[in-house]
């Protein structure tokens, strides 16, 4: 029988397999006309997340010691990041018909592998064949000029979704869900592969650095084995650690 934490850190199926159609439309229609012209914007599709945090800001999947001038991060925090959203403006006029316009638009995920991109590319053809706008920095988007249009896309990308969306196995980067919390609730996932991906490549930089030792020592009459026991304490010690982890 599995522990309580090891449950707690599957990754797990969404649970909610529909849009929230009912807040969908109620935010849509709460943004009502206005001379200067009113919009509104919510996610409604969300991969899990993990974010690096420093002194002053944060990173995104992966540290960016680079951004941060080296610095290593503080903590790793739990979260999602959108996957699909909409956009409704609003705007009234005096002479001619009040304008109303959507946005339907994707930040594709990180696919990084075969799986990934398996899980994907249903969702990513029905997208590419519904796209009929392009943004100024010239990205793609469904158009949509009413609710009622854009339920009905909704509704066959869900039926996409549930069919087809289907790996959540080993941290898949494509597996989404329409509920942000259960998307948070899974980022424990992606902290935990992250540190264990910390874990091998330091036992490899520690065992380049063993091997490196043992060669220097065989090449000269220094005694180096008070540091070969300290590579291998460290190697030790981070082989410990992964499998605590897992």
């Amino acid at each position: 029988m599995k522990d309580l934490k090891q449950f707690i850190l599957e990754y797990k199926a969404r649970i909610k397999k529909s849009f929230d159609y009912k807040t969908i439309k109620q935010t849509i229609e709460s943004c009502k006309p206005s001379f200067f012209g009113k919009s509104v914007s919510m996610a409604i599709l969300w991969t899990p997340q993990i974010y690096f945090n420093y002194d002053k800001g944060w990173s995104t999947g992966k540290p960016n010691k680079e951004l941060f001038h080296g610095k290593d991060y503080k903590e790793i925090t739990l979260g999602a990041s959108t996957v699909l959203f909409i956009e409704w403006f609003a705007k009234k006029h005096i002479f001619k018909d009040n304008e109303f316009t959507g946005r339907l638009g994707c930040f594709y995920p990180n696919i990084m592998n075969d799986d990934d991109k398996h899980n994907w590319e249903e969702v990513e053809k029905y997208l590419e064949s519904k796209y009929n706008a392009k943004t100024q920095d010239n990205c793609d988007y469904i158009k949509f000029d009413s609710y009622e249009e854009l339920e009905e896309i909704l509704k066959d990308l869900e039926k996409i979704i549930n069919e087809y969306n289907t790996n959540y196995d080993k941290n898949n980067a494509a597996y989404i869900y329409f509920d942000k919390s259960e998307a948070e609730q899974n980022s424990s996932d992606k902290k935990k592969q992250y540190q264990i991906l910390s874990c091998e490549e330091e036992i490899i930089k520690l065992n380049k650095q063993l091997e490196d030792t043992k060669k220097a020592a065989s090449a000269s009459d220094t005694d180096l084995s008070v540091v070969i026991d300290m590579i291998n304490d460290k190697i030790k010690f981070f082989k410990n650690k992964k499998d605590n982890i897992k």
